[in-house]
């Protein structure tokens, strides 16, 4: 029924979004990996491979205009982009899917430092597989190219990563920086 649902969100992403889609399978992905990587269990794999392929569907209720916009955003337009956690999750609610895949799509822009959104959670108290999600989430983000910034290279956004480590679960940043390299990024 999961896979179903994943199928389902991610068909309407497809539809609106192509480099939305394409940036929900690469995390897909490189979410198997990672969680192979680090010893989780099957059903923790399925579910952040799951939860990274969907993560950002709440995206599809905030305009192109703002989402792709080649400057930076005003304080009002960032503020309506960072709803897209909490719409995903009011979207994801009536499904009544396994918790911690709602947890992603809710919580995978919160920062270890406890500076992030929707609710500035800090260290632990931000779910395992949402911590994850936002090592990856940033990952592909900075090494894809879009209308806003060019993407860079897997070694530079390792490094970018690792200057910016308050953002990230020191633990899972150093594994993922470990990995990285061999997963081909």
């Amino acid at each position: 029924m999961l896979e179903k649902i994943c199928k389902f969100v991610a068909g309407i992403v497809e539809g609106r979004d192509p480099d939305l889609d394409g940036h929900h399978r690469r995390l897909g992905q490189c979410a198997r990996a990672f969680a192979r990587y680090i010893g989780c269990s099957v059903e923790e794999m399925e579910l952040l491979s799951i939860g990274a392929r969907i993560h950002d569907f709440g995206k599809l209720s905030i305009s192109e205009h703002i989402l792709n916009k080649p400057a930076r955003l005003t304080a009002s337009e960032f503020s309506l982009v960072k709803q897209h956690t909490d719409i995903g999750f009011q979207l994801l609610a009536p499904l009544d899917i396994d918790p911690r895949i709602s947890e992603i799509v809710r919580f995978h822009h919160e920062n270890f430092d406890g500076s992030g959104y929707p609710a500035g959670l800090a260290g632990t108290t931000i779910p395992f597989l949402a911590r994850m999600t936002r090592i990856l989430d940033t990952f592909d983000a900075l090494t894809t190219s879009r209308p806003y910034h060019l993407g860079v290279s897997g070694d530079e956004a390792r490094q970018l990563l690792q200057r910016e480590a308050h953002f990230y679960d020191p633990d899972l940043l150093r594994a993922f920086c470990t990995m990285a390299p061999a997963i081909g990024q």
